[in-house]
């Protein structure tokens, strides 16, 4: 269990002003993420029920809004205060969104549960599952929620990601046994615990995706934003990123994603 709990604080993980930096750095990628997750999407029913893990400030609320019907019911569950109340400010597409402050590792004690088991169409996560403490039990209860042929999508990391940066860091300092985990073995774990629940595979997709920085310092802004950054060995990592600016006129990270889609 140990490799599966990251030692960044719980503030680092929900603050809203580091995930808005690593959005911004990854607007720069050689293909538009949001349009190929608006691709690999589920098709729904015009009055569906969709539950969105960990939210956070909507990212992918607002986006598939853009293609969904007015009478989808959206809801939002993450644990920050903070992201659900940024969410609610901005929010102003036709779905009506409901907000849920709590954790997906406490489902079956959130508001929704009691009313609406077997009531989803389709629930997903997006880069947040796996700060889960127990995927099993998140995974049990996202089967008793979601209605017969209902549809569980999670997208992440493929293997291979960020593999660029990390042979700088490791050398440096500890990279901690979660982010392994999470680029690695979270995907593969959530194809086995699923199978295990009861799901059927339906679906899967991969984006090999690169995000260019321009200079040492530009990657060095996003990586002080991201669970990666250790103080004290920013000007090792500058020199040795910048190397790679001077050989070949930008530092390229790798970021695979999968597209997993389950149904029950």
């Amino acid at each position: 269990m140990s490799e599966k709990v990251t030692k960044a604080t719980s503030s680092d993980i929900e603050s809203t002003t580091k995930l808005n930096t690593r959005i911004h750095a990854n607007s720069a990628a050689l293909h538009d993420f949001d349009m190929w997750c608006i691709d690999q999407m589920p098709e729904t029913s015009l009055s569906a029920n969709i539950l969105d893990l960990g939210c956070g400030t909507g990212k992918q609320l607002h986006l598939f809004s853009r293609v969904l019907s007015s009478k989808v019911n959206f809801w939002g569950l993450d644990k920050s205060a903070e992201s659900l109340e940024k969410l609610s400010l901005a929010y102003d597409a036709p779905p009506q969104l409901h907000t849920v402050a709590g954790s997906f590792d406490a489902l079956d004690q959130e508001d929704l549960w009691n009313s609406h088991q077997g009531k989803f169409d389709l629930i997903y996560g997006v880069y947040a599952m796996y700060y889960t403490h127990d995927l099993a039990k998140v995974i049990r209860d996202v089967y008793t929620l979601l209605k017969p042929g209902g549809v569980f999508w999670v997208i992440g990391p493929d293997s291979g990601t960020n593999d660029e940066f990390l042979s700088i860091l490791r050398p440096l300092h500890e990279v901690e046994s979660f982010m392994d985990y999470v680029f690695d073995r979270f995907m593969p774990e959530v194809i086995a615990k699923s199978e295990a629940t009861g799901f059927q595979s339906i679906n899967t997709a991969t984006l090999k995706n690169k995000v260019y920085f321009p200079s040492a310092d530009a990657f060095l802004a996003y990586l002080s934003n991201s669970l990666f950054y250790r103080p004290g060995h920013d000007e090792a990592i500058r020199s040795a990123v910048q190397k790679v600016v001077d050989r070949e006129g930008r530092f390229t990270v790798s970021k695979n994603v999968l597209s997993l889609q389950l149904r029950k």
